[in-house]
């Protein structure tokens, strides 16, 4: 019998995960022949990165964005496992194994504004580590667990100094050694105790030695910073209880957490926030107010930050994100394994995409790049993909060998031959027809879109029957609203157009700065961390000055740290002038928080507030100022654009066979998946679901 052949369109993480998990099933390659077809030179989408390779930049690693695994990756990570191991690499490689490319962070840093008194308090929260192993079990806890570990995260923060004085409790009992007591008993609970808890069976425990507690210190004198942790406690304890209340209320328990996504998160919490303060303490002032306390809270607004959640460009009087979603989200988060955190030893190019590229090239899967997919064409008599049509953007000198894309980055202090395979931050020009003069003409091939023909394109078309017989698309829904114009029309009784219209996307913008100064000398606590709840539009960052031993520099006139910066970004600019715009706003941003972050390295004089002899020039004789030989871009491209997850959304999105085209099947983060939001983990469940559907064994979404 013939093979069927499978096209798969796009080359982020959902559509790598769909054809890796196509040729983890049993006798894959009897049955299909898998041909990737990716614009431009590069895989990744929204994950792609790139080195630097002009002579003195160090191979630099450029990213669209700050890309940090969670600790609840349990799909990515087993994604990863599994092609690392397909690779086979030798011992000696510096990234052999999944966990030789990760290094594991447990303390976050919120810039906490909740303060007046005290603006720009650095918070420093410590998570636990665990001895769960991230992609071991692909299960995912019950809510009921969930609870418990929120709980039991709320108690570890709690400080061991803070002695209960109430009269409810024996003097000198300890809170936190007395709730975990309690909690030590809390196991294997009903669903009808779990929903007893919003009456308080359990955090009413809580609640009151820690009410208690803050009534008493109220009358003594205590140090400011015991006053600020005793007030975080309180607002975490209430934070917990809104929760159960509302998880209760909604009967989230026998729903599922798609039963809230009609609230935005805000609006949910602050409901149920009041009813909870209406029941409890009223000595602690007006209901509303409280409610709102809480919502200002600096772990709450930066909840928004780490998911680009607000509407209109990142526009933070506007947060739209799904209530179930963000509760789900949120659950997962503090159910990590291993560590809260998981930092690449690399590029994310070089950790997570060069990995499945060469195990699925390993295993037969063909790629075609410089192909730019601008429509798919449905049969007009049958619900079936007869054609799609996209761009040639570029013809190949050797095409029988095909375009190979990655580079070697030989790194200093491996074997000269292990070098990392990595991606080029621009094309190979050489493996290209007339590559110089495409080269010299500045030719973008990724800021292409259907809108937006590049020059000298050739356009092909793949055809049922001969190119294909199933399709995977894996392309963005930013890049879909172009390529699937018509489906809404076309498909009037699938959700294309209700998904268009509700599932947004935002643009975001990064920024990289590599420095000639280490973060403790100038003055940044905690070092290695990474921070959230800073201003917008770079809002989060970290020191990734570990990636400094991922790119190749060498003598004593190097950079001795580098930060990474992303947030979301507003306008119509699109291409250079976007860039550029991204450009002015780092320029003021780093001048209005640059003390904040770097104290000892500041400089009045510089328009930037950083002492421009702490940004590491790699090429001082250049025209222009040093920061324009950093890294900064904004990221608004069809393709580029960040998917949100808006209040109703979920209800839009269609699972991997729910196209309402026979032939053609889902993945991306922006199907339905069981995470549904923007992150890798999404994209990585997703394409797994596109691959088991296809074999038909499409496995049941969590609740």
């Amino acid at each position: 019998m013939a093979k069927q052949k499978i096209a798969v369109l796009g080359g982020g993480v959902g559509a790598l995960a769909a054809a890796f998990y196509l040729t983890e099933q049993p006798d894959w390659d009897s049955q299909y022949e898998i041909t990737v077809y990716q614009q431009g030179w590069r895989l990744g989408g929204k994950c792609a990165s790139g080195h630097d390779t002009r002579p003195g930049h160090g191979a630099r690693i450029y990213e669209h964005g700050l890309h940090i695994f969670a600790g609840f990756y349990d799909q990515a990570f087993d994604l990863l496992r599994r092609a690392y191991e397909v690779v086979d690499r030798p011992y000696t490689h510096p990234n052999r194994t999944v966990f030789d490319a990760f290094t594991p962070e447990d303390t976050i840093t919120l810039v906490d504004q909740s303060i007046p008194e005290r603006p720009n308090l650095m918070w420093y929260m410590d998570f636990p580590p665990n001895e769960r192993v991230p992609g071991e079990d692909l299960g995912v806890d019950p809510l009921t667990v969930m609870i418990q570990r929120m709980v039991g995260l709320v108690l570890h923060g709690a400080p061991t100094q803070l002695q209960c004085q109430a009269p409810t409790h024996p003097p000198g009992t300890n809170i936190v050694e007395n709730a975990i007591s309690w909690l030590s008993n809390f196991v294997a609970k009903t669903e009808d105790e779990l929903a007893g808890l919003a009456t308080n069976a359990f955090l009413k425990v809580v609640v009151t030695m820690l009410e208690d507690h803050m009534t008493s210190i109220r009358h003594q004198t205590w140090d400011e910073n015991t006053k600020i942790i005793a007030e975080r406690c309180l607002l975490a304890v209430y934070l917990v209880q809104s929760i159960i209340h509302g998880v209760a209320a909604d009967d989230v328990l026998k729903k599922g957490y798609d039963v809230l996504d009609k609230y935005e998160w805000n609006e949910w919490l602050y409901a149920n926030a009041v009813a909870v303060a209406k029941t409890q303490s009223p000595e602690w002032g007006d209901p509303d107010t409280r409610a709102k306390q809480l919502l200002a809270w600096t772990p709450i607004s930066s909840f928004y930050d780490y998911v680009f959640g607000y509407a209109d460009g990142g526009d933070t009087s506007k947060p739209d994100f799904a209530a179930g979603t963000a509760l789900r989200a949120a659950m997962l988060m503090i159910s990590y394994r291993g560590h809260f955190f998981w930092k690449m030893r690399g590029a994310m190019g070089d950790v997570v995409i060069a990995p499945l590229y060469l195990a699925l090239v390993k295993r037969g899967v063909k790629f075609q790049f410089f192909s730019r997919i601008t429509r798919l064409n449905i049969d007009p008599n049958t619900p079936r993909l007869a054609s799609i049509d996209y761009m040639e953007q570029a013809r190949l000198k050797d095409p029988e060998a095909g375009y190979q894309p990655l580079i070697e980055v030989p790194l200093p202090g491996w074997p000269e031959d292990m070098p990392l395979e990595g991606w080029p931050a621009n094309p190979l020009w050489d493996q290209l027809v007339d590559g110089e003069a495409l080269r010299a003409s500045g030719r973008n091939f990724e800021e292409e879109h259907a809108g937006n023909p590049g020059p000298g394109d050739t356009p092909r078309r793949l055809e049922l029957g001969r190119d294909f017989d199933k399709v995977v698309l894996g392309i963005s829904v930013g890049g879909l609203k172009q390529v699937c114009a018509d489906f809404p029309a076309r498909l009037p009784d699938s959700n294309w157009g209700p998904m268009f219209e509700k599932l947004t996307v935002t643009r975001t913008c990064a920024m990289q700065i590599w420095l000639t100064r280490d973060m403790a000398d100038m003055g940044t606590g905690n070092v290695n961390r990474t921070l959230a709840g800073s201003a917008q539009p770079y809002s989060a960052w970290s020191d990734m000055s570990h990636l400094l031993s991922r790119e190749i520099w060498n003598g004593a006139n190097r950079p001795r740290s580098v930060a990474y910066f992303c947030g979301q970004i507003q306008g119509p600019e699109n291409g250079k002038a976007a860039d550029e715009k991204a450009y002015k706003l780092a320029v003021q941003w780093l001048k209005d928080n640059a003390a904040i972050h770097w104290p000892r390295a500041v400089s009045p004089e510089s328009p930037y507030g950083l002492d421009p002899k702490v940004i590491y020039d790699p090429d001082p004789s250049a025209p222009g100022d040093v920061l324009t030989r950093q890294y900064v871009r904004a990221n608004c491209a069809p393709s580029d654009l960040y998917v949100q997850a808006p209040t109703g959304s979920l209800y839009t999105r269609m699972d991997a066979d729910e196209s309402g085209v026979d032939n053609l099947f889902l993945t991306g983060d922006w199907t339905h998946n069981g995470i549904n939001s923007g992150c890798a983990e999404s994209a990585a469940r997703s394409g797994y679901r596109c691959a088991l559907t296809i074999f038909g064994r499409k496995p049941p979404l969590p609740d």
